[in-house]
């Protein structure tokens, strides 16, 4: 049957396409988040298989045929982690998120009315790249994998941390209209004195404060601000009085460790119990661990028992966890697209779904906070 050119599809058409697409991308990226949690899930695998091959189809009916190497080479993967000849881990689901957002990209683009899709250099390189590492033994996998990763997000990578600026915490809270107590200016000084113990944590407060002032902000000051600022620079506080052998430890955790771990937010407590006027911070840094669903710790307490400050610090410290290097979690910062998807995955689970819209807003309008 001869495929309809471009110019003479329909508008309907291309509206039902468009319709398709807006579905297919959001489900592939759903279905990929899944699999890092449960990578030998077959109907997961043949599910994003099946969309993914539509996908392509599609973009033949409607008359885009030079995008479908992209699909084609994602397939090319896909069918290398059916038949065995692959394993599917956090950084091969990185690898295709960026993928399929390339893609999705190419696709706006083509639609809007652009030639330039079809002699993009990068997307041939990409598709070069993806099936040569659909066709990889397993040995060469590892490094192909990293390098394609480099290549679509060249910041994904381990960098040697840099010597710490001069702090300007205390310039960030007069921004935010926060006037600079001798509390808060303690505060700040073992928030910056903390982040010396590790080359990891510095500029981590002050990427935080930002944040996390600014969420608070654009959901209407829900938490009083002095109050959040102070549990940003203090709820850390006990890592630094943990061993930098735990500190610095890339495999998993014994019992006893993570015990450690999670113990870390009394020594802020506690100081804070000792100082008058603190104690919504107090709350905060004592629950931010605690999850909207009421699986968190330490007393699993569920979101309406939760102070807001404690829903927002909980994010912004998941979110920059995945986007810059924390010795005892990762040496690999996470792309943006990805750690933006896992926090909006687990909307109305670990997160408060309120707050996460309220997160997923506040980047919008300002997303030079997400590349600090």
């Amino acid at each position: 049957m001869t495929q309809p050119h471009r110019s003479d599809l329909s508008s309907d058409l291309l509206e039902d396409f468009r319709l398709d697409a807006a579905e297919q991308f959001p489900r592939c990226e759903q279905l990929l988040i899944e699999l890092e949690r449960a990578p030998k899930s077959v109907e997961r695998l043949r599910e994003l298989f099946r969309l993914i091959h539509t996908l392509k189809g599609n973009l033949g009916y409607v008359d885009l045929n030079e995008l479908m190497p992209v699909p084609q080479a994602m397939e090319d993967v896909l069918d290398a982690l059916r038949s065995g000849r692959m394993a599917f881990d956090s950084l091969l689901g990185d690898i295709l998120l960026l993928s399929l957002d390339h893609l999705r990209a190419l696709v706006a683009q083509a639609l809007a009315g652009s030639n330039s899709a079809a002699d993009d250099s990068q997307t041939r390189q990409l598709c070069s790249a993806l099936q040569a590492l659909a066709m990889a033994s397993p040995p060469e996998q590892t490094e192909l994998r990293s390098v394609l990763l480099q290549q679509l997000d060249p910041s994904t990578r381990l960098q040697t941390p840099e010597a710490a600026e001069p702090s300007h915490i205390e310039a960030l809270l007069d921004r935010h209209g926060i006037p600079s107590t001798s509390d808060l200016q303690f505060f700040c000084a073992l928030a910056e004195a903390a982040e010396q113990r590790s080359p990891y944590w510095q500029g981590r407060t002050r990427r935080l404060l930002e944040l996390a002032l600014s969420i608070n902000a654009t959901g209407g000051y829900a938490e009083q601000p002095e109050q959040l600022a102070a549990a940003v620079c203090l709820h850390d506080l006990g890592m630094a009085f943990l061993p930098l052998e735990l500190l610095h430890k890339q495999s998993h955790f014994s019992r006893e460790e993570r015990r450690m771990m999670q113990g870390h937010p009394r020594l802020a407590s506690d100081l804070l119990k000792r100082m008058p006027g603190w104690s919504a911070a107090m709350e905060i840094i004592l629950q931010h661990q605690e999850h909207a669903d009421g699986s968190g710790y330490p007393k699993g307490l569920s979101e309406a028992e939760i102070t807001p400050g404690a829903l927002i610090l909980h994010i912004v410290d998941t979110f920059d966890a995945r986007t810059h290097e924390r010795a005892h979690q990762t040496l690999s910062k996470r792309p943006l697209l990805r750690a933006i998807l896992e926090i909006n995955n687990l909307s109305g689970q670990q997160f408060s779904a309120r707050w996460v819209e309220i997160f997923n807003h506040t980047l919008q309008q300002r997303p030079t906070l997400a590349r600090r």
